[in-house]
């Protein structure tokens, strides 16, 4: 019981070192933009136009939920590399504010594992300290 309990004490030592690795992204001061980059391919319509033979218009458009509600917007080509980064870093927040939960259950489990041992000690405390206690003779008195 002893070794379960020093054993578990060492993985919650250790999963705890790992929190300011997890923080940096999460702590970062870049801006970070809620979106994402990509490339839209479509059809015009008109019929003589290269599309109308497989050659698609190719546009970048940046999708994002501003003023609470999804917008998609034709963002310049000079503003593209920085509205990539934007996103860019938005996206390794999000995957580091993921791990952060994954830690974060990870680390109640150990606590929780901890604490059921430790209570098992205790209540084998408990009955070792409530066992009838076998009664000895009184000497006589003289």
């Amino acid at each position: 019981m002893n070794q379960q309990l020093s054993s578990l004490r060492a993985q919650l030592l250790q999963t705890q070192q790992l929190l300011p690795g997890l923080l940096v992204d999460c702590c970062d001061r870049l801006a970070i933009l809620p979106g994402s980059l990509y490339t839209l391919r479509r059809k015009c319509g008109k019929p003589s136009c290269r599309c109308a033979q497989g050659e698609l218009h190719e546009s970048t458009v940046l999708s994002y939920r501003g003023k609470g509600r999804p917008q998609t917007i034709s963002p310049a080509p000079e503003h593209l590399a920085a509205l990539r980064n934007l996103t860019d870093h938005y996206r390794r927040c999000r995957q580091a504010r993921a791990q952060l939960v994954r830690w974060h259950k990870q680390l109640l489990q150990l606590v929780d594992e901890l604490e059921a041992v430790r209570v098992q000690l205790g209540e084998a405390e408990f009955r070792r300290l409530s066992r009838p206690r076998s009664r000895q003779p009184r000497s006589s008195r003289i």
